[in-house]
């Protein structure tokens, strides 16, 4: 059976100045600079896609789907959106693909945007109370009527998805001194910081590799706090360093990367929340290499430290929670 191939993400540089002030200023005093990988850039719109497409062809291929035509699996949205899209594009290449159906488990207090653009993809949608209430509904639901639960955060194909584009990071920035990845199901993180590490392990410089999770009770779109992440099996913890980043700090610093559009817009970087939820963590890690003295030890040779976020899915569904928070665009930007 054939399966589709991805393209591989863009990557932008953002110009420090568009950065929160004193984060703008940190950038330039300390000549570092930012990159974001666009993952978002699919008909998905988010960076779940390549996982989903892994998950299902390595599956398919072992024949972990037994008999089932339905998948299902919990998600914070983005998953749910990428599968019922890996499911259109597998069957488009090879109509035998067995998979017609995608059930998402979500919690009652997912956003209205996310519920919306999962229900207009045909997505059936199941309520649990929570996060890890969403695990368990969809294993008994997959065990009690026979369909396939992928099990993202136990899936180990989950992580190799990201193989490939860790690579593809290190040849487009091969003096990359630190890399910053929000922790959600944690197959980002632990399938790009293992290919880095050995992409850079006999360069002349460090790299600093960091992992950024959700302040405690903290609700920021596809990542989590501590206690979310307990019952996952992924090896994200492999890294470096660990800061934890709240909401108020997630949606201000994706709300100022958005200026980048402005002066420069083939690249824009337009990410969710989850974007500035990496980039602040990033620089908070950056700062305490600063005051430690040891933030010259990632510097490339261009006189730089270069630092690398992902820009994992899109604005457009966390619109009510940018307006929450004060921040409104124009109805046509939105979009």
């Amino acid at each position: 059976m054939r399966f589709p191939v991805l393209p591989l993400p863009r990557i932008v540089t953002i110009d420090s100045e568009v950065l929160p002030p004193h984060w703008s200023k940190f950038f330039m005093g300390n000549r570092a600079k930012l990159h974001s990988v666009l993952l978002y850039e699919n008909d998905a719109e988010n960076g779940k896609l390549w996982p989903a497409l892994e998950i299902l062809s390595r599956g398919i291929d072992r024949g972990d789907h037994g008999d089932a035509n339905t998948v299902i699996d919990s998600t914070s949205g983005n998953y749910g959106v990428a599968l019922r899209i890996a499911v259109n594009r597998c069957s488009t290449l090879d109509p035998r693909f067995p998979i017609k159906h995608v059930i998402a488990v979500v919690t009652r207090s997912l956003p209205q945007g996310k519920r919306n653009r999962l229900a207009s993809h045909g997505i059936e949608l199941i309520d649990a109370e929570d996060s890890i209430d969403a695990m368990r509904v969809a294993k008994e639901m997959a065990r009690e009527r026979g369909y396939w639960y992928t099990r993202q955060y136990w899936n180990k194909d989950n992580s190799l998805a990201y193989a490939p584009i860790a690579e593809h990071i290190a040849d487009e920035l091969p003096m990359l001194g630190m890399v910053a990845w929000g922790v959600g199901s944690g197959g980002g993180c632990s399938g790009i910081m293992p290919v880095l590490r050995e992409r850079f392990k006999n360069r002349m410089y460090l790299m600093q590799r960091v992992a950024v999770v959700a302040e405690d009770g903290q609700k920021i779109g596809g990542v989590r706090d501590e206690a979310a992440l307990e019952p996952g099996s992924l090896e994200w913890r492999a890294v470096d360093d660990v800061r934890f980043v709240g909401e108020e700090a997630s949606y201000r610093f994706s709300y100022a990367l958005w200026r980048q559009q402005e002066s420069s817009p083939s690249n824009a970087c337009l990410g969710g929340p989850s974007t500035g939820f990496a980039a602040e963590g990033a620089c908070l890690a950056a700062r305490r290499l600063v005051i430690m003295r040891k933030f010259d030890e990632l510097r490339g040779s261009d006189g730089f430290v270069h630092i690398l976020v992902p820009s994992l899915d899109k604005r457009t569904p966390y619109r009510a929670e940018y307006e929450q928070k004060g921040i409104y665009l124009p109805h046509s930007e939105w979009e």
